[in-house]
C-alpha cells in the first residue's frame, strides 16, 4: 500500500511540474537522477529520489506479470531498488538503453525464474 501510495504522490508531482507522467527515459537519465536523489546537497534531491524510486518500482510492478522475472515473496520496494541502481552504476556501457529495460536486466539476473 505504502508503494502505491509513494508512486502516485511521485506521478502527482511529475504532473505538477508539467512534465509528462509516462516518459520513457534512458538508463544516464535514471543513474544521474537515482544519484542526486541520495546526494542530500543536489538540487531537487527528494524530488529527484522520489523519481528514481518510482520509476524503477513502478516498471517492476507493472512488468511482473509478464513473467520475465520472477520476485520472492517478501522483496521489499527498497530492494528491487538497490537491484535496479547497482546494475546501471555497475554497467554504464549500457546506460544508452532504456530504463526499462535495463531494470528488466537487473530483475532477470538477481531474481531469475527457475
Amino acid at each position: 500500500m505504502f508503494r502505491t501510495i509513494l508512486i502516485a504522490l511521485v506521478f502527482c508531482g511529475l504532473m505538477m511540474r508539467g512534465h509528462a507522467v509516462a516518459e520513457v527515459i534512458d538508463g544516464t537519465k535514471l543513474f544521474a537522477d537515482c544519484r542526486d536523489g541520495d546526494n542530500p546537497s543536489a538540487r531537487d534531491s527528494p524530488y529527484k529520489w522520489g523519481t528514481c524510486f518510482g520509476y524503477i518500482n513502478g516498471v517492476a510492478d507493472a512488468l511482473v506479470p509478464a513473467g520475465l522475472y520472477c520476485l520472492p515473496a517478501g522483496v521489499k520496494a527498497g530492494q528491487v531498488l538497490d537491484v535496479a541502481k547497482l546494475y546501471i552504476q555497475d554497467h554504464p556501457d549500457k546506460r544508452y538503453l532504456t530504463a526499462p529495460k535495463l531494470i528488466v536486466d537487473a530483475l532477470r539476473e538477481k531474481f531469475p525464474c527457475n
